[in-house]
């Protein structure tokens, strides 16, 4: 199965280049421009059987999840559209294992969470474009920090370390399989839903 790996920035992708030398990857760029972008550009290059994007993201307060923890995004927002035109979307690939966590694309840190978990730049943008061309996408986030906090006290190095784990494991595991068979892991019924 061909599976390609797409990280926001270089940082965030060199623990899982050293771990996963033989594993397509590429850097989308910060945002949601550069992400669909480049993820379109995967799509037309790349060919893939499954596209993963994986990155860094901040956690809300009222989160339970933790900084360092590893999540899988199961609802992508995106934060400041007015309601009659806020999209939600979802993975089409379901990543066994991590707790999954609700997250809003934001362009600035710092948005309400209006329910979000946690919050990155580069998802809602990721999940559109790899719908609209019928790739099969999830994402992954490492949380590196809790929204707010200024950037000298996020720990990313410890969050990119701990992406790498879980995408190591992730990446053997769909690996293992050939593609035609079936993967061992459930994709979910859709990619976008209109309204909340």
């Amino acid at each position: 199965m061909r599976t390609v790996v797409l990280f926001p920035t270089a940082g965030e992708a060199e623990a899982f280049r050293r771990r996963c030398p033989g594993v397509a990857y590429r850097i989308t760029g910060v945002g949601p421009a550069a992400a669909a972008a480049t993820t379109a550009r995967a799509i037309v290059d790349e060919r893939p059987d499954l596209l993963l994007l994986a990155g860094i993201a901040g956690v809300y307060p009222a989160s339970e999840v933790a900084v360092g923890e590893v999540v899988a995004v199961a609802e992508e927002r995106v934060e400041g559209l007015p309601e009659r035109y806020a999209d939600v979307y979802r993975p089409t690939f379901a990543v066994p294992g991590l707790r999954t966590a609700v997250s809003n694309s934001v362009a600035r840190s710092g948005a309400a969470p209006a329910g979000a978990e946690v919050e990155n730049m580069e998802g809602a943008a990721f999940f559109a474009v790899a719908a609209a061309l019928g790739v099969p996408a999830a994402e992954v986030r490492a949380v590196s920090n809790r929204v707010g906090e200024p950037f000298g006290v996020w720990r990313v190095a410890d969050a990119c370390e701990a992406l790498a784990r879980e995408l190591a494991l992730l990446v053997g595991e769909i690996g293992s399989v050939s593609s035609q068979d079936r993967l061992p892991l459930r994709r979910s019924a859709g990619g976008v839903r209109k309204g909340r």
